[in-house]
């Protein structure tokens, strides 16, 4: 009778979404929510530069709507009691505070929900897949250039420290020389720069990304940015992670591949990782249901 009463738990798989279950599903509502946010600011932007300089106190630049500029400028606004270098704005480093204060919560999930940069990084992945699905002599143009640059796989690992590198540079540079020493090489700045017909170091920066997101999905988020890399830090503060019940995994390896930061999902016992973006598109491919979880616990600790 006991023994009877002990039979396994069997994971049933997930129903397919229809009609409107499917049209308002999270990966839905993320996309028009980083849609929005890069509407917005390239309206700011367009006006900003339709103004002109003699209309800064009628529109301020897209530069006021950047946490970025928060970052760079922390280092003096601290020591300086209020002064920030040039460039930044009393509102960078509202949203910097207002940034770092969501990564306590919710990890990083201003890259995987809010940044406008990781936005176009994805359209232009999802535009390579599409091509791809459409177009089979470029699929198989794809496959056999990742296929030889399989053996640089092993890259991917120690080039994601890079971006910790870069966060040093961009704090510490601005403290030593009083201007934001990344803002030449700053893809972001590099795009909005081509509305003045401005060609700078970053605007080549933005090609490469572009370009590498063809191949890659989220190259910035991955290897170089620092915001990213500063949330991420702070963010592995935050209670909430996700957690995969082994019992009802199958190692389909579905949430891996759904996962825009390429990490392996299907083989961790909790996702606390610090390049997480918090876009929960793991969860929303897996076809088992229970299998990935959200949780709350004590921070950094694993169990």
């Amino acid at each position: 009778m006991t023994a009877a009463l002990r039979t396994p738990t069997v994971s049933k798989v997930k129903p397919r979404r229809k009609g409107l279950a499917a049209l308002w599903s999270h990966r839905t509502m993320r996309r028009l929510t980083q849609l929005g946010v890069f509407l917005f600011i390239a309206f700011i932007a367009v006006r900003h530069t339709l103004v002109g300089e003699a209309g800064a106190t009628i529109t301020a630049s897209w530069e006021a709507y950047c946490p970025m500029g928060g970052l760079e400028s922390l280092y003096k606004f601290v020591i300086s009691g209020g002064k920030t270098v040039p460039h930044v704005h009393l509102s960078n480093m509202v949203l910097l505070v207002a940034t770092l204060a969501v990564a306590l919560v919710a990890r990083n999930s201003f890259c995987g929900w809010i940044c406008p940069l990781g936005f176009i990084q994805e359209m232009v992945s999802s535009f390579s897949t599409f091509v791809q699905k459409k177009a089979p002599p470029v699929r198989r143009a794809v496959k056999a250039l990742k296929t030889r640059g399989a053996r640089l796989a092993v890259l991917d690992r120690p080039l994601r420290f890079l971006k910790y590198g870069v966060l040093i540079w961009v704090v510490g540079g601005a403290a030593v020389y009083g201007f934001m020493v990344f803002r030449d090489v700053d893809p972001w700045a590099g795009l909005w720069g081509l509305l003045e017909l401005s060609f700078t170091f970053g605007t080549v920066v933005l090609l490469i990304v572009l370009v590498a997101s063809l191949f890659v999905e989220r190259p910035w988020c991955r290897y170089a940015c620092p915001l990213g890399a500063a949330t991420g830090l702070v963010g592995k503060l935050s209670p909430f992670y996700l957690k995969r019940e082994a019992s009802a995994c199958t190692n389909c390896a579905i949430c891996s591949r759904a996962c825009p930061m390429g990490l392996p999902v299907h083989k961790a016992e909790t996702i606390k990782h610090a390049d997480c973006v918090g876009c929960l598109d793991c969860v929303g491919e897996c076809p088992r249901e229970g299998a990935l979880e959200l949780k709350v616990g004590l921070p950094i600790v694993a169990k």
